[in-house]
C-alpha cells in the first residue's frame, strides 16, 4: 500500500493477522537526528492499554528500525521499520466465514478481489495497520519539530459529548498533555470520566460509539502549498483518509462557515509587532490551498467501530442466503482515543511532503 505523496514515499505492508506489519519510508533527507524512543512513544500512545474503550488484543508494538537510520541519524536511504504481531487469534472469524460484517471492508474487498471474507482481522484494511503509519509519522513529526513546527491532536468529542478545543482558548500546557498516551482529553479529567462512563455503558450493550479528534499545527511555515490539486487542505485530507473509520475532515470553522455571512467568515488583517496577522482564523490557517501563518486547525470525524457483538444481518456470499451474525473477537468500543496519534502522524507526513516542495 503506497502513499500518493510527491516528495516522500510511504509503503505500509503486512496484515492484521500476518507475522508482522511494517513501513518503508523514502525521501527523508540525510543527516537528521531521529530519536527511536520518541517514535516508540508515539506508537505506544496508539496501543491498547486495557482501557474501557480499547480492544483486549495485547500487542507489545515494539518498533524495530532495520535500516535507513544509523546511530540515530538518517542516512538518506529508505527507512525500513517493522512491528511483529504476537497476539493473533484468527479462529475468532471462522464462525462468520463468507459472511461480510456490516460496514467493514469485507464486502467491498470481495467485490474488488473476489477473495473469501471476512479476512481474519480485516487484513490490510484493519485499523491495526495504523501502527505502521505511526512509525512513519513519528519520524516525520521529529523532522518538522526541528523546524519549530508542532502538531497536537486530542479528542474533541465522543458520543456527541463535546469538550473545549483550541479555539476555546486551551493553553499550550494543556496541548502538551495530548502527547501523553495516558490522557485522552486535554480539558479536564472530569470530561474524560464522562466519556469513559459513556463508553462503558455502550460496551455493556454490545455496541460502539464514534467521535471527533481535533488537530492544531503551531508555527507552520508560511506560503506552503498551492492551488487546486496542490492545495494543502487536499493533501492533508488525502493523508487523513488513509486512516480506517475516518468519515469527515473540516478545517477552521468547517461546515459552520456555510451558515455565516461573508463579513463574519472573512479573516480580516492586522499588524502586530510589525508583522501581518489575522484577527480571526475561520480558514484554519490555509487560504487558496496555501498556509497563511496562522495555526492550522482541523477536525476529523470517526465512525463508531463496526465490529460490535450485537446480532446483525448479513448474507452468505456462497449461498446468497440471509444470515444473522454475531461478531466474536476483540474490538474497541470506541477507537477515537487510540486514533489521536494516528491523526498526528497523517498530518505530519502530509505537511512534511508539502514543505519539501521547496
Amino acid at each position: 500500500m503506497y502513499s500518493a505523496f510527491k516528495n516522500i514515499q510511504v509503503k505500509i505492508y503486512g496484515e492484521s493477522h500476518a507475522p508482522e506489519i511494517g513501513v518503508n519510508l523514502l525521501g527523508i533527507p540525510r543527516g537528521i537526528r531521529i530519536s527511536e524512543e520518541e517514535v516508540q512513544k508515539l506508537v505506544d500512545r496508539r496501543k491498547a492499554s486495557n482501557n474501557a474503550w480499547s480492544t483486549r488484543r495485547n500487542e507489545e508494538d515494539k518498533v524495530e528500525i532495520l535500516s535507513g537510520i544509523e546511530n540515530g541519524v538518517t542516512d538518506g536511504n529508505e527507512i525500513h521499520a517493522r512491528i511483529v504481531n504476537t497476539d493473533i487469534r484468527s479462529k475468532d472469524y471462522e464462525s462468520i466465514k463468507n459472511m461480510p460484517r456490516p460496514s467493514h471492508a469485507d464486502y467491498s474487498a470481495y467485490l474488488k478481489n473476489n477473495s473469501p471474507v471476512p479476512i481474519p482481522g480485516s487484513g490490510k484494511y484493519s485499523g491495526r495497520m495504523t501502527a505502521a503509519l505511526c512509525i512513519a509519522g513519528g519520524i516525520a513529526k521529529q523532522v518538522l519539530e526541528k523546524e519549530g513546527i508542532k502538531i497536537y491532536a486530542y479528542v474533541s468529542s465522543i458520543a456527541g459529548i463535546k469538550a473545549k478545543g483550541y479555539a476555546d482558548g486551551i493553553s499550550k500546557e494543556n496541548l502538551e498533555k495530548s502527547q501523553t498516551y495516558s490522557i485522552y482529553n486535554i480539558e479536564s479529567q472530569e470530561r474524560a470520566n464522562i466519556w469513559t462512563d459513556a463508553i462503558l455503558k455502550v460496551r455493556e450493550l454490545g455496541d460502539s460509539v464514534g467521535g471527533i479528534i481535533e488537530c492544531v499545527v503551531l508555527n507552520m511555515k508560511k506560503g506552503v502549498g498551492d492551488a487546486l490539486f496542490e492545495g494543502l487542505e487536499g493533501r492533508i485530507s488525502q493523508s487523513i483518509y488513509a486512516i480506517p473509520a475516518v468519515k469527515g475532515v473540516e478545517f477552521g470553522a468547517g461546515f459552520d462557515i456555510a451558515n455565516k455571512f461573508g463579513s463574519e467568515a472573512n479573516d480580516q488583517f492586522a499588524v502586530e509587532n510589525g508583522e501581518v496577522t489575522l484577527l480571526t482564523n475561520n480558514a484554519g490557517g490555509i487560504n487558496g490551498g496555501i498556509s497563511n501563518g496562522e495555526p492550522i486547525l482541523l477536525r476529523v470525524a470517526f465512525r463508531p467501530t463496526p465490529s460490535i457483538s450485537k446480532t446483525q444481518q448479513s448474507v452468505d456470499l456462497t449461498t446468497k442466503e440471509i444470515k444473522q451474525i454475531n461478531i466474536e473477537g476483540r474490538h474497541d468500543a470506541c477507537i477515537v482515543p487510540r486514533a489521536v496519534p494516528v491523526v498526528e502522524s497523517a498530518v505530519a507526513l502530509a505537511l512534511l511532503d508539502a514543505i519539501l516542495d521547496k
